[in-house]
Protein backbone atom coordinates (compact mmCIF):
# COMPACT_ATOMS: atom_id res chain seq x y z
CA UNK A 1 0.00 0.00 0.00
CA UNK A 2 2.88 2.25 1.17
CA UNK A 3 4.25 2.06 -2.92
CA UNK A 4 0.89 2.73 -4.47
CA UNK A 5 0.74 5.73 -2.32
CA UNK A 6 3.73 7.06 -3.09
CA UNK A 7 3.55 6.31 -6.75
CA UNK A 8 -0.39 8.24 -6.51
CA UNK A 9 1.72 10.90 -5.45
CA UNK A 10 4.21 11.11 -7.93
CA UNK A 11 1.85 11.20 -10.31
CA UNK A 12 -0.04 14.35 -8.94
CA UNK A 13 3.37 16.14 -8.39
CA UNK A 14 4.36 15.63 -12.26
CA UNK A 15 2.89 18.74 -13.42
CA UNK A 16 4.80 20.45 -10.52
CA UNK A 17 8.07 18.54 -11.26
CA UNK A 18 10.68 20.47 -9.35
CA UNK A 19 8.77 19.92 -6.10
CA UNK A 20 9.17 16.30 -6.57
CA UNK A 21 12.95 17.16 -6.12
CA UNK A 22 12.24 19.50 -3.35
CA UNK A 23 9.50 17.42 -1.53
CA UNK A 24 10.04 13.57 -2.33
CA UNK A 25 7.58 10.96 -1.95
CA UNK A 26 8.37 9.51 1.11
CA UNK A 27 8.74 12.60 2.88
CA UNK A 28 5.43 13.90 2.71
CA UNK A 29 4.03 10.61 3.14
CA UNK A 30 1.71 11.73 5.78
CA UNK A 31 0.40 14.28 3.18
CA UNK A 32 0.52 11.18 0.33
CA UNK A 33 -1.60 8.99 2.82
CA UNK A 34 -3.85 11.97 3.02
CA UNK A 35 -4.54 11.95 -0.48
CA UNK A 36 -4.56 8.02 -1.23
CA UNK A 37 -7.54 8.16 1.75
CA UNK A 38 -9.15 10.67 -0.08
CA UNK A 39 -8.87 8.53 -3.46
CA UNK A 40 -10.17 5.86 -1.59
CA UNK A 41 -13.57 7.05 -1.51
CA UNK A 42 -15.11 3.46 -0.11
CA UNK A 43 -12.09 2.96 2.02
CA UNK A 44 -11.55 -0.36 0.74
CA UNK A 45 -7.66 -0.02 0.89
CA UNK A 46 -7.58 0.43 -2.81
CA UNK A 47 -8.07 3.02 -5.69
CA UNK A 48 -9.95 2.00 -8.31
CA UNK A 49 -9.83 3.46 -12.01
CA UNK A 50 -13.18 5.63 -11.16
CA UNK A 51 -11.98 6.86 -7.66
CA UNK A 52 -8.72 8.07 -9.21
CA UNK A 53 -10.69 9.86 -12.20
CA UNK A 54 -13.18 11.11 -10.08
CA UNK A 55 -10.25 12.83 -7.63
CA UNK A 56 -8.55 14.06 -10.81
CA UNK A 57 -11.86 15.46 -12.12
CA UNK A 58 -12.36 17.62 -9.39
CA UNK A 59 -8.89 18.45 -8.72
CA UNK A 60 -9.26 19.81 -12.40
CA UNK A 61 -12.17 21.36 -11.33
CA UNK A 62 -10.45 23.47 -8.61
CA UNK A 63 -7.49 24.17 -10.85
CA UNK A 64 -10.00 25.81 -13.31
CA UNK A 65 -10.73 29.46 -11.31
CA UNK A 66 -12.68 30.61 -14.03
CA UNK A 67 -14.68 26.97 -14.57
CA UNK A 68 -14.38 27.78 -18.50
CA UNK A 69 -13.47 24.04 -18.49
CA UNK A 70 -9.87 25.40 -19.86
CA UNK A 71 -6.27 25.66 -17.34
CA UNK A 72 -4.15 28.81 -18.45
CA UNK A 73 -0.85 28.89 -17.51
CA UNK A 74 -1.91 31.19 -14.77
CA UNK A 75 -4.28 28.67 -12.78
CA UNK A 76 -1.76 26.10 -13.49
CA UNK A 77 0.50 28.34 -11.42
CA UNK A 78 -1.25 29.66 -9.05
CA UNK A 79 -2.24 25.83 -7.86
CA UNK A 80 1.42 24.75 -8.10
CA UNK A 81 1.95 27.60 -5.74
CA UNK A 82 -0.68 26.40 -3.30
CA UNK A 83 0.84 23.02 -3.81
CA UNK A 84 4.38 24.55 -2.87
CA UNK A 85 2.71 25.75 0.61
CA UNK A 86 1.77 22.23 1.73
CA UNK A 87 5.56 20.89 1.76
CA UNK A 88 6.92 23.59 3.92
CA UNK A 89 10.36 23.99 4.54
CA UNK A 90 10.88 23.25 8.37
CA UNK A 91 9.55 19.53 7.73
CA UNK A 92 12.45 19.24 4.95
CA UNK A 93 14.47 20.51 6.99
CA UNK A 94 13.81 17.77 9.83
CA UNK A 95 13.69 15.48 7.76
CA UNK A 96 16.98 16.64 6.24
CA UNK A 97 18.40 16.31 10.24
CA UNK A 98 16.97 12.68 10.77
CA UNK A 99 18.62 11.60 8.01
CA UNK A 100 21.74 13.08 8.74
CA UNK A 101 22.98 10.77 10.82
CA UNK A 102 26.43 11.72 11.94
CA UNK A 103 24.94 14.95 12.21
CA UNK A 104 27.55 16.94 10.19
CA UNK A 105 25.29 19.18 8.44
CA UNK A 106 25.21 17.41 5.05
CA UNK A 107 24.36 14.34 3.62
CA UNK A 108 26.39 11.32 2.32
CA UNK A 109 25.47 9.25 -0.48
CA UNK A 110 24.50 6.35 1.32
CA UNK A 111 22.44 8.00 4.10
CA UNK A 112 20.53 10.37 1.16
CA UNK A 113 20.43 6.87 -0.43
CA UNK A 114 18.27 5.26 2.52
CA UNK A 115 16.72 8.44 3.56
CA UNK A 116 15.60 10.89 0.59
CA UNK A 117 15.76 8.90 -2.35
CA UNK A 118 14.87 11.67 -5.08
CA UNK A 119 17.98 13.79 -3.34
CA UNK A 120 20.01 10.39 -4.16
CA UNK A 121 18.97 10.20 -7.70
CA UNK A 122 20.12 13.36 -8.02
CA UNK A 123 23.32 13.51 -6.07
CA UNK A 124 25.74 13.58 -8.28
CA UNK A 125 23.81 16.53 -9.97
CA UNK A 126 23.38 18.56 -6.33
CA UNK A 127 26.68 17.65 -5.40
CA UNK A 128 28.24 20.67 -7.39
CA UNK A 129 31.52 20.88 -5.17
CA UNK A 130 32.17 17.23 -5.57
CA UNK A 131 33.18 16.33 -1.88
CA UNK A 132 30.59 13.19 -1.58
CA UNK A 133 27.98 15.03 0.47
CA UNK A 134 25.27 17.34 -0.31
CA UNK A 135 24.07 20.42 1.87
CA UNK A 136 21.06 21.97 2.25
CA UNK A 137 22.58 25.25 -0.01
CA UNK A 138 23.49 22.37 -2.43
CA UNK A 139 19.96 21.08 -2.65
CA UNK A 140 18.25 24.66 -2.38
CA UNK A 141 20.97 26.12 -5.23
CA UNK A 142 19.34 22.67 -7.53
CA UNK A 143 16.02 23.40 -6.89
CA UNK A 144 16.47 26.86 -8.04
CA UNK A 145 18.15 25.80 -11.04
CA UNK A 146 15.57 23.07 -11.56
CA UNK A 147 12.83 25.83 -11.66
CA UNK A 148 14.24 28.28 -14.02
CA UNK A 149 14.68 25.37 -16.26
CA UNK A 150 11.39 24.20 -15.99
CA UNK A 151 10.22 27.99 -17.03
CA UNK A 152 12.32 28.21 -19.70
CA UNK A 153 10.98 25.11 -21.25
CA UNK A 154 7.28 26.44 -20.11
CA UNK A 155 8.20 29.27 -22.08
CA UNK A 156 8.52 27.88 -25.64
CA UNK A 157 6.19 25.53 -24.92
CA UNK A 158 3.17 28.87 -24.33
CA UNK A 159 5.36 29.67 -27.83
CA UNK A 160 5.06 26.75 -29.73
CA UNK A 161 1.48 26.30 -28.67
CA UNK A 162 0.31 29.96 -29.91
CA UNK A 163 2.40 29.31 -33.07
CA UNK A 164 0.03 26.25 -33.32
CA UNK A 165 -2.91 28.40 -32.65
CA UNK A 166 -2.30 30.91 -35.63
Amino acid sequence: MKALSGLIMTGCLLCAAPLVLACDVEHCGEYGDKIFKEMDKNGDGVVTKKEFDAYHSAYFKEMDANHDGKITRDEMDAAHRKMEEKCDEKSFDERFDEVDINHDGALSKDEAEIGMPMLFRHFDEIDTNKDGKITRDEVDAFIQKTHEKMDKINEGHGHEMMKHEQ
